[in-house]
C-alpha cells in the first residue's frame, strides 16, 4: 500500500502537469534591474524548478540601470534591452508575465492599466517574496545536503562497527539496527524492526534462536535492558550461547538509557559484543598459569614418589626369590609388583605432562597417520561394535609437526571417543584444510560432554569417557598441538556425541631458513 506522502505527491504532481498545459510557458518581461533582479536571474536557472513550474523563459528587460555587470548577464541570457516597457511589451507581444522590479509604487496602476488581460503583473512586493522563497529553498537544500551527509557518514559508521547495535524503545521494540545485526542472523533490517528484542536475543532460560541456547546463567533479572529502564543508568551483563554446532559463545550486552530534551527516558541503545575469542584466551592464560604451578609440583612430587616405590617394588622382588614363601605369599607379592608398576606409568604421565619432550619437527602425511591409529584399534573396536568412517582427500597438504607427539595426539582422540561409546556406533574421522592448517575432525556418536563440564574437559586428570580412570588425554593433547603451534576445539551435543577439530599448521612451501 502507498503511504500518504506519495499518494500526495502523485496528485501534486497530476495537478502541476493540468496547470502546465493550461497556463503553458511564462515569458517574462522584466522593469527594472533593483536587488531582486539577480536573484530573479538564479531563479529562472534552478533546474528542478521545471518539476512544480511552468517554464520560466526570460524575454526582454526594460528601463536598465547603470549596472554593466547585471546587464551583460541579461545579455548572456539573451534577453532583449528596452528604454521603456512600453517598447518592450509592443516588440515582444508573446510576453504574458510582466515582472516590475523598480520599486516605485506609482508605476504599477500604469502598467497595469495598458497590459492585455492574458498578461500577469508582479509588483515589487510580490518579487521581494518571490526572491524570498528561493532564498529559502536555497538554504533548505544545503541543509538537506548536509543533512543527508552527516546521516549518510553516521549510518556508515554504525553499520561498519563489528558488534550488534539496536536502538529500543522502552519497551523493548525494535526501533533501528545495525547491518551487523541483520548479516549475522541472516535476516533483512526491515524484517527485524518493529519486533520485541526478546523475540531476537531471547532472556528466557533455555531459549533459542537460530540454534542460539541462552546461558541457564541468565534470566531476565539480570537482563541489561530491565536494570538501565529500573535505574536509567546503564548496564552490561555477560551471556553464554550455544551455537548451532555446539560450540560455546560468549556475549557481553551493553545497554545505555536515552532521554529527551525534558529528560524522559525515551530509548535504550543496546550494544551485543563477541567476546568469545577474548574470553577463550584469557581462560588459556589462566589455564596455562595454572598448569605452570601444577607442573612444578607434579614433578616434585612425582620423584619424591618414584623413590620410595622403586625400593618396595625391589623389596617385592627379593622376596618373590625366596623359595619359602607359598602361593597365597607369592600372589600378593606380585600384586605389589603390579601396583608399584602402574604407580610408576601414571608418575611418568605427570612428568610427561609438566616437562613434556620438545617437538621435532617435520613433515607430516596426516592421512597415512590416521589410517595407521585406525589400524591399532582394529580389534578394540570391532569387540566394541565400532565402526570407523573416514573421509580422507588425496590432495590434502602435508603437516608440519613432530609425528610421533602428533600420533600420540590422535592415538588419545580416538580411544577417548571409543571410550565415549559403550555401546558401539559410528566413529567418523575426516581430514581438510583451512587456510594455513591442516585439519583433522574426529566426531563419535557416545553421550556427549556435559555443558557445565566444557571449560574442565582440557584440564588435566579430568576423563570424558564414563566409567574411565583420571587421564590427561585431552590436556595432554592440547598442550603437544598448543607447542606446534596449532589449536583443538571441542564441539558436543549431550545424547549426540561429541567433535574434537583440530589444526596442525601447514608445511610451507619454502623453509624459513631460505626466506629472505
Amino acid at each position: 500500500m502507498k503511504n500518504t506522502l506519495s499518494v500526495t505527491k502523485e496528485i501534486n504532481s497530476e495537478n502541476l502537469c493540468i496547470l502546465d498545459k493550461a497556463i503553458g510557458d511564462y515569458n517574462i518581461g522584466i522593469i527594472g534591474m533593483s536587488h531582486g533582479f539577480a536573484s530573479i536571474l538564479e531563479l529562472t536557472e534552478i533546474p528542478d524548478l521545471e518539476h512544480y513550474f511552468p517554464r520560466l523563459n526570460l524575454v526582454a528587460v526594460a528601463q536598465p540601470g547603470p549596472d554593466d555587470r547585471l546587464l551583460q548577464k541579461a545579455r548572456d541570457k539573451g534577453m532583449s534591452i528596452y528604454s521603456s516597457y512600453q517598447e518592450m511589451l509592443k516588440a515582444h507581444p508573446e510576453i504574458n508575465l510582466v515582472i516590475e522590479n523598480t520599486g516605485k509604487q506609482h508605476l504599477v496602476p500604469e502598467i497595469r492599466s495598458i497590459l492585455p488581460a492574458h498578461v500577469s503583473l508582479l509588483d515589487y512586493g510580490a518579487t521581494v517574496f518571490l526572491c524570498g522563497l528561493l532564498l529559502m529553498f536555497q538554504v533548505k537544500k544545503r541543509c538537506m545536503l548536509n543533512l543527508s551527509w552527516h546521516r549518510d557518514l553516521f549510518q556508515a559508521v554504525v553499520d561498519h562497527l563489528q558488534e550488534d547495535l539496536l536502538l529500543l524503545d522502552t519497551k523493548g521494540v525494535i526501533q533501528d539496527l545495525n547491518m551487523h545485526v541483520s548479516k549475522r542472523l541472516g535476516k533483512k533490517k526491515n524484517d527485524l524492526i518493529g519486533r520485541h528484542c526478546t523475540e531476537i536475543f531471547s532472556c528466557a532460560r533455555g531459549a533459542f534462536y537460530r540454534g542460539f541456547s541462552i546461558g541457564e546463567d541468565y534470566t531476565d533479572a539480570v537482563c541489561p535492558f530491565n536494570k538501565t529502564l529500573a535505574t536509567q543508568q546503564p548496564a552490561e551483563a555477560m551471556q553464554t550461547w550455544v551455537d548451532e554446532q555446539g560450540r560455546a559463545r560468549y556475549f557481553r550486552i551493553y545497554t545505555y538509557p536515552v532521554f529527551d530534551q525534558s529528560g524522559i527516558l525515551k530509548w535504550v541503545v543496546e550494544m551485543r559484543r563477541d567476546i568469545t575469542i577474548r574470553t577463550e584466551m584469557e581462560k588459556r592464560v589462566a589455564l596455562s598459569e595454572k598448569l605452570a604451578t601444577i607442573g612444578e609440583l607434579s614433578t616434585y612430587i612425582a620423584h619424591e614418589i618414584r623413590n620410595p616405590l622403586f625400593v618396595i617394588s625391589g623389596f617385592a622382588n627379593v622376596l618373590l626369590r625366596k623359595p619359602e614363601h607359598d602361593e597365597a605369599v607369592r600372589e600378593y607379592l606380585l600384586g605389589i609388583q603390579r601396583e608399584c608398576k602402574r604407580l610408576d606409568r601414571i608418575l611418568k604421565r605427570f612428568i610427561n605432562y609438566a616437562r613434556p619432550p620438545k617437538p621435532v619437527f617435520k613433515a607430516v602425511d596426516v592421512n597415512k597417520m590416521i589410517q595407521h591409529v585406525v589400524q591399532l584399534f582394529d580389534s578394540t573396536s570391532r569387540e566394541q561394535q565400532i565402526t570407523f568412517k573416514m573421509d580422507l582427500p588425496s590432495n590434502l597438504a602435508k603437516a608440519e609437526g613432530d609425528p610421533e607427539l602428533l600420533k600420540q595426539c590422535l592415538i588419545n582422540l580416538v580411544k577417548n571417543s571409543i571410550e565415549s561409546m559403550p555401546q558401539g556406533g559410528t566413529l567418523r574421522l575426516s581430514t581438510f584444510m583451512d587456510e594455513q592448517y591442516v585439519g583433522v575432525r574426529v566426531s563419535d556418536a557416545g553421550n556427549g560432554i556435559p555443558k557445565e563440564v566444557w571449560n574442565r574437559a582440557f584440564n588435566p586428570f579430568y576423563a570424558t569417557g564414563e566409567g574411565t580412570s583420571a587421564e590427561l588425554g585431552l590436556a595432554m593433547t592440547k598442550k603437544i598441538l598448543d607447542d606446534m603451534q596449532g589449536r583443538m576445539e571441542l564441539s558436543s551435543h549431550k545424547d549426540k556425541g561429541s567433535t574434537i577439530t583440530i589444526r596442525i599448521p601447514m608445511l610451507s612451501a619454502m623453509p624459513d631458513s631460505d626466506m629472505g
